[in-house]
């Protein structure tokens, strides 16, 4: 055990209660307890766990007790779960603070006791008690929570991107606790987290891989059958699109009709087919400035410069790609650039060298050669 009472490797973990129990896991692990440290070293504990995630605030405000955080994580290979007791607090998640964690992931939360009220990009969201909730970490937040019980999962962005068509859209949904989805998704994530200790790698790569059809199966009608046309979804050709799109971001020959020649199809039917994301020609837009968003954020020092990032991506001149970039994410290049900067100026300082952080930047799966 560490001097700051926090508990990380396969060997023994530090249950929520602050009793040691001697566990045998080939997964890393990561535990913390309020019971073993003053609420100052909590706190600042509790702040570096989530700092890739959010900023916090407000912590136990108009509780009748002090501050009170417990953290028990497990990395799962390509996916992270983890069970978090805490105080009441604000959490948010401004472009400063997705620009700085530079981490591009999905997290499902299941509330077990608890809940928040908040605001996920415009969605209005409000969770309660049996709940579950996904935030896109590209993507803004803010809420409030009372004092909670939940279990998190973090799934890299390409893991579901491969199964789901529109990912960017779970950003804010609530399944409800009464919901025959959220009722499954709940137990599976239970059975998960109660897992964790005696999985080894081995089993580890085949429950992921299933955790991960699961979720999609679940989520996939909640974000795709209210607006797309009939037979849009059925078969996969929709999703090889998209994969295809990405794949040609970085090249000048991306169009409608690059795009319709290559999978033989009519321009008409194309343009049907991205529709519900505002069309082809925004879509492609989009995921070009969010590629050059987290170009940007991961460049730490070392990286190109903003003009590069624009003429990289396809994005026009340094004056539009300013203006498209701040009326896609509220600031500019270059405040996304200071932003990234600060975060690595803490990790170099020891400030954001969590083990979940660190954790979180790990998953990200390394990007295809532009």
């Amino acid at each position: 055990m560490t001097n700051d009472h926090t508990t990380t490797g396969p060997a023994r973990l530090t249950g929520l209660s602050g009793e040691a129990a001697a566990v045998s896991s080939q997964l890393s692990s990561f535990a913390f307890s309020s019971d073993r440290m003053d609420t100052a070293r909590n706190i600042a504990v509790w702040r570096e766990a989530v700092a890739t995630l959010f900023d916090v605030d407000d912590l136990a405000q108009g509780e009748p007790g002090p501050f009170r955080a417990d953290v028990r994580s497990y990395a799962m290979g390509p996916v992270l779960i983890g069970l978090s007791r805490a105080s009441g607090q604000r959490f948010r998640r401004t472009a400063e603070t997705v620009a700085r964690s530079g981490v591009d992931h999905i997290i499902l939360q299941l509330y077990l006791k608890g809940g928040f009220d908040g605001v996920a990009g415009l969605r209005p969201t409000r969770v309660r008690a049996g709940d579950i909730c996904l935030f896109d970490l590209a993507q803004t937040l803010e809420t409030r929570a009372v004092a909670f019980e939940n279990v998190t999962l973090v799934v890299p962005r390409p893991l579901l991107g491969d199964h789901l068509l529109r990912v960017e859209d779970l950003h804010g949904l609530v399944l409800p606790g009464s919901s025959v989805i959220a009722r499954l998704l709940a137990g599976h994530l239970s059975a998960l987290l109660e897992s964790a200790p005696r999985m080894s790698l081995h089993e580890c790569q085949s429950v992921v891989e299933g955790t991960v059809s699961l979720l999609a199966a679940c989520l996939r009608n909640e974000i795709e059958s209210s607006d797309v046309e009939p037979g849009a979804t059925a078969g996969p050709s929709l999703i090889r699109i998209r994969q295809y799109i990405e794949s040609q971001l970085a090249t000048e020959e991306l169009s409608a009709n690059s795009v319709a020649a290559h999978f033989g199809m009519s321009r008409a039917s194309l343009y049907r087919l991205f529709a519900p994301a505002g069309g082809i020609a925004d879509y492609i837009r989009s995921r070009r400035l969010h590629r050059a968003f987290f170009d940007l954020a991961n460049s730490g020092g070392r990286g190109p410069r903003i003009s590069e990032v624009a003429r990289r991506w396809r994005l026009g001149t340094d004056a539009h790609f300013t203006r498209s970039f701040k009326a896609a994410y509220g600031i500019t290049p270059r405040a996304a650039r200071e932003a990234a900067l600060l975060g690595l100026q803490r990790g170099t300082d020891g400030a954001s060298n969590a083990t979940i952080s660190r954790w979180m930047r790990e998953i990200a799966p390394p990007r295809a050669a532009d």
